[in-house]
């Protein structure tokens, strides 16, 4: 099963968007991590960005950068949202507020505490009616969430937009969830070949021939480790430097290959 990449949206703490990303991977800046200010997305109005959670913003950062390079209309698009933990700010917020002795927890964060938050953000801010899945898989949130968004697009022949994204979590909830720095990606996949296609994923069910993964720059690999959305960085490194690898992305492994 095959799969065309049209479009990439990243934004990282200690990365930013996809042209610093790019420029990270490709070994043309250097990383560093750092906790950062999550950008305040143009898509969403100012009512709805004053209560909109954090996951809500990165989301829909992400996925506007993608869209815009795939020059793809966000309103016809359906949509894949995989998050491991969803908002940990919110969850924190609430588990605090629960074990207070007088209760009294906002309305508004208790809203925004859903899962298919971020999904519901999005489809308001850019007026889509098309299906928007939310879903979470643990550490293989981003693979499971490929493979979903893969299988609609295959299946609708048309494409799908797929969003990823998991926040840095507060203590003590990091002993649960620990993830320190906050990542998102967003990837515009096309069942066929356009002229804004970047590379080809192809679906393996088994890792028997396996091509060199490039090694990734010096401190993105404790990101990926403690980043269930990070775990898209090999397959951006790849796409980022133009080269073919295979590399495993539970439930299964993944080909890319450059466009010729």
């Amino acid at each position: 099963m095959d799969i065309h990449i049209d479009g990439v949206g990243v934004w990282g703490a200690g990365l930013g968007d996809w042209p610093r990303t790019r420029a990270v991977l490709k070994g043309d800046a250097v990383f560093a991590a750092e906790r950062a200010v999550l950008p305040a997305p143009a898509l969403l109005p100012p009512a709805e960005r004053r209560r909109s959670p954090a996951t809500a913003r990165l989301a829909v950062q992400v996925g506007a950068e993608a869209c815009a390079m795939a020059g793809a209309n966000p309103a016809q698009l359906p949509a894949v949202f995989a998050s491991s933990h969803g908002d940990t700010e919110i969850t924190d917020y609430l588990c605090r507020e629960l074990a207070a002795v007088n209760v009294a927890l906002s309305p508004t964060r208790f809203h925004n505490s859903v899962h298919n938050a971020a999904g519901a953000y999005w489809t308001i801010a850019v007026g889509c009616r098309q299906s928007a899945n939310a879903i979470s898989g643990g550490d293989e949130s981003f693979g499971r969430g490929l493979l979903e968004a893969t299988v609609q697009a295959v299946s609708s022949a048309s494409p799908v937009l797929l969003v990823a994204y998991d926040l840095a979590a507060p203590a003590p909830l990091s002993t649960v969830c620990p993830v320190s720095l906050t990542f998102g990606v967003a990837l515009i996949l096309n069942p066929a070949a356009s002229a804004c296609t970047l590379a080809r994923l192809r679906l393996h069910q088994d890792s028997a021939e396996w091509l060199p993964v490039p090694a990734l720059p010096r401190g993105l690999g404790a990101l990926v480790q403690g980043n269930p959305a990070a775990r898209s960085l090999p397959l951006l490194c790849s796409l980022a430097r133009g080269e073919t690898a295979i590399f495993e992305l539970p439930p299964f492994c993944w080909e890319i290959m450059p466009c010729s």
